[in-house]
């Protein structure tokens, strides 16, 4: 199936997404659990973006701020709730917070958002 992520499909891709995960391993309900947590943090669309961006390896939150071009409280809140939700890391070095990704399964959900995606 191929769509265009925008708010009116993105539950449609969200179930899809589900669909596959519970069709390529058998899980528990724990598992399921665990992926719709998952996918329901990265349903916005600057997590999404948070998350394609650090998939290109650590960054610190200036360089965040810029790529997603938002404030930094804005930018601060989102990378907060991926940290609480463990699909990001930090770390601290001098004036400086890194962030990364913590997980390599959240480059395919992101390569699978990107392979949905229409080109124009």
């Amino acid at each position: 199936m191929v769509y265009k992520i925008h708010e009116d499909s993105a539950f449609i891709l969200y179930l899809d997404i589900l669909i596959f995960i519970i069709m390529a391993k058998e899980l528990t309900l724990d598992k399921l659990t665990l992926a719709a947590k998952t996918l329901r943090v990265l349903a916005h669309p600057v997590r999404m973006k948070i998350v394609d961006f650090l998939g290109g390896g650590e960054q610190n939150v200036s360089s965040i701020q810029k790529h997603i071009r938002l404030q930094q409280a804005v930018t601060s809140q989102h990378l907060k709730l991926l940290l609480v939700h463990n699909l990001v890391n930090k770390r601290r070095e001098r004036n400086y917070i890194y962030y990364r990704t913590n997980s390599d399964i959240l480059a395919g959900i992101v390569n699978c958002v990107r392979d949905c995606t229409p080109s124009k």
